[in-house]
């Protein structure tokens, strides 16, 4: 077994019974995989699902929890009614966070787990991110992190393990500028147009709001796939019909 498996492994059992925040994204589908594998019934997944949450990773959260045999809740959560994230303040994610963490120590308590982690790895301190400062008040352990685990570590374990290597994604509100009002229409609104993107082979897809236009963020290597009149001529009424205006494509990746 790699040594940073193994070292990941023997951490993981030394902290159960625990209950795992789980997006289903790259970063907490590998310590799903590993922590099945250390702890068995001890180890709960826990997914919250709601308006910001893009298309798809619901249902490939729980299609992995269901192939690993572990345990899976979900349930729902309405960041809308916090009002830092309705207005999309630059605490959105801080308060996000916050419920999302506790919500996830209520599950914690109920099913008798000593600990609550999430998908934070060593990369992730380069970056702003308010939810860490949450996690951290909040004593939530982050098992990536606590064993120097970074992004290239991560996909290369992923790829050992037969785990599907994806671009990260995030919260749908990230597509709007801050102080813009979110509601669920237009989430939803965004996170349909991407998904018609991603439904077509696109990796890397960001739809982002900038006033009346939309700029549109693909990988550098798909835009001819992306300006095939079979595709353009098609999205392009797509996002008419979503009303989301004008669109350009960001030729900077």
């Amino acid at each position: 077994m790699d040594k940073t498996l193994a070292k990941l492994e023997r951490y993981l059992r030394r902290q159960g019974p625990a209950v795992l925040l789980f997006s289903g994204g790259m970063d907490s589908s590998l310590l799903l995989t590993v922590a099945a594998r250390a702890l068995g019934a001890r180890l709960t997944a826990l997914t919250l699902a709601g308006p910001h949450i893009v298309p798809g990773e619901l249902a490939g959260a729980w299609h992995l929890a269901r192939r690993l045999g572990v345990r899976h809740l979900i349930r729902e959560i309405d960041p809308l009614v916090l009002p830092d994230f309705r207005n999309n303040t630059p605490q959105r994610c801080y308060a996000c966070k916050r419920a999302v963490i506790q919500a996830g120590w209520q599950v914690a308590r109920g099913q008798g787990a000593r600990v609550l982690w999430d998908g934070t790895n060593l990369d992730d301190l380069s970056d702003f991110r308010p939810g860490l400062q949450a996690a951290r008040e909040l004593g939530v352990t982050s098992p990536l992190l606590d064993t120097g685990l970074g992004k290239a570590a991560i996909r290369r374990l992923s790829r050992e393990l037969g785990l599907p290597v994806r671009p990260p994604q995030s919260c749908l509100a990230t597509r709007f500028p801050h102080y813009t009002l979110l509601s669920r229409d237009a989430l939803a609104r965004v996170g349909q147009g991407e998904a018609w993107l991603r439904q077509r082979g696109f990796s890397w897809v960001r739809l982002r709001l900038e006033g009346d236009a939309v700029r549109l963020e693909l990988a550098a290597e798909e835009w001819a796939a992306f300006l095939a009149p079979e595709v353009q001529g098609p999205f392009t009424a797509l996002a008419a019909r979503l009303g989301l205006g004008r669109f350009y494509l960001d030729r900077r990746g």
